[in-house]
């Protein structure tokens, strides 16, 4: 997994928002990103489930995106 700064969030119907964890979403900083290839169902996928669940536990808000055959997903509170 490579964490990665700066990466516009698209505008999208589907949003997330919290959630994960041994996906290494205790190191993302506000803004941080991460993609994950091969992930079809989007904000419903494993890692974007995860995100939130991480989230919701630790106070923290992650948005999921489906992009290019994966999702993205950011880390934005």
């Amino acid at each position: 997994m490579k964490i990665e700064k700066n990466i516009p969030i698209p505008a999208a119907d589907i949003v997330s928002s919290g959630a994960g964890c041994g996906y290494g979403w205790k190191e993302m900083e506000i803004g941080d990103s991460v993609f994950f290839s091969d992930e079809p169902k989007g904000s419903n996928s494993a890692p974007a489930v995860s995100a939130r669940a991480y989230g919701f536990r630790y106070n923290m808000k992650f948005k999921a995106r489906k992009m290019g055959g994966g999702v993205r997903i950011w880390r934005v509170e």
